[in-house]
């Protein structure tokens, strides 16, 4: 929907775009490429989830209310990225628990107007947040904060597909199997994660990763062309991907880059592909426009990307830090041919004379 103060908008997505780019970089010198970016490299979590992922989910929130009051939350989660830059960590995370506060609030207004069970998961992700960004700022231990940022984006996807897909009909019993998912993936998050909650958070991820298989709309927009099948083929990758991440938390296969492996098929195989699945929906009500911001080269980097996280896991298996190395700068290149696409296909969709 658009929104009077679109100038706020056009401001805070090229910031959550190049807090995406930093995030890649510094990922990337994780691996053990030389990219110059200072202390930077030890904000890459943050900078993914917080100054990027959530500055874009917030901004997709703020807009429906059509009050530029609402932009605040997303601006304070935008305006985490200079701090990191800058090097002021501390002020980054004091941002982004601003932010996150924001989408908390945000989220419970939706839930006290209309009381549908996927805005009572969407506010639990929110809260989610909230306790991460948190324990990011007391700890200053990321893997402390992950999990609760792996069930900020799960229960924030799984209400998304659940508003998507409302109108399916989904019987009382097998909505509950939902919910019963949800509740082992949280007991694990609430137990200690990287002891004896580890495998419960996995298990309850491969049960969310099966239901959404069986049950969600994915699997009927395969049967379309065009954008639907495009969106429902990341869609179902995106649950395969979920499924896999699942699978490596809960059980112990020993091998050296098993964490990393677990961390990065979730959230570069089941979180980015549905960014892919979602971006050409999205973006328009974001940008306050009409329409769907799609062309078939959207592929190339969707799938370019994917086909870099199966290197780069197949890397992490063997103990191979070449294929690492290469699997990572393949994901990096193909998160930019996508970005590059999507810029493109916005230009020329606002070119485009109207009726």
């Amino acid at each position: 929907m658009a929104v009077k103060s679109s100038s706020f908008v056009s401001v805070l997505l090229p910031l959550a775009m190049l807090s995406l780019v930093l995030g890649i970089l510094t990922g990337l010198v994780r691996l053990g490429w030389g990219i110059s970016v200072s202390e930077t490299a030890g904000q890459h979590g943050a900078l993914m989830v917080g100054s990027f992922l959530g500055t874009v989910i917030l901004l997709e929130r703020a807009v429906v209310f059509k009050n530029r009051w609402t932009l605040l939350a997303p601006a304070l989660n935008g305006l985490s990225l200079p701090a990191f830059v800058l090097g002021w960590p501390v002020a980054g995370l004091w941002l982004l628990i601003g932010g996150s506060i924001g989408m908390a609030l945000l989220t419970y207004v939706f839930l006290i107007q209309y009381r549908y069970n996927y805005y009572y998961v969407l506010f639990g992700g929110s809260i989610c947040l909230v306790i991460g960004n948190g324990l990011a700022l007391k700890t200053g231990f990321f893997p402390f904060a992950v999990p609760w940022w792996i069930a900020f984006l799960l229960l924030t996807i799984v209400a998304e597909r659940l508003e998507l897909s409302r109108f399916l009909p989904v019987k009382p019993g097998q909505g509950l199997l939902l919910w019963g998912a949800i509740g082992v993936f949280l007991v694990g998050v609430l137990k200690p994660f990287h002891g004896s909650g580890q495998g419960l958070t996995g298990v309850g991820m491969m049960a969310v990763a099966v239901w959404l298989l069986r049950f969600d709309m994915a699997v009927k927009s395969l049967r379309k062309a065009g954008q639907p099948r495009y969106s429902g083929t990341m869609l179902l990758l995106g649950y395969g991907w979920l499924l896999l991440s699942g699978l490596l938390f809960a059980l112990p296969l020993g091998f050296s880059f098993i964490y990393d492996a677990g961390l990065h098929t979730f959230f570069a195989g089941f979180v980015f592909s549905m960014i892919f699945a979602h971006a050409p929906i999205i973006l328009p009500g974001i940008l306050g426009r009409q329409g769907v911001f799609f062309h078939p080269i959207l592929y190339v980097g969707s799938i370019g990307q994917l086909f870099g996280l199966l290197i780069r896991t197949l890397g992490d298996w063997q103990g191979d830090s070449v294929c690492r190395m290469a699997g990572g700068l393949i994901q990096g290149i193909a998160i930019g041919i996508f970005l590059i696409c999507m810029v493109v296909i916005v230009v020329r969709f606002h070119k485009k004379p109207t009726t």
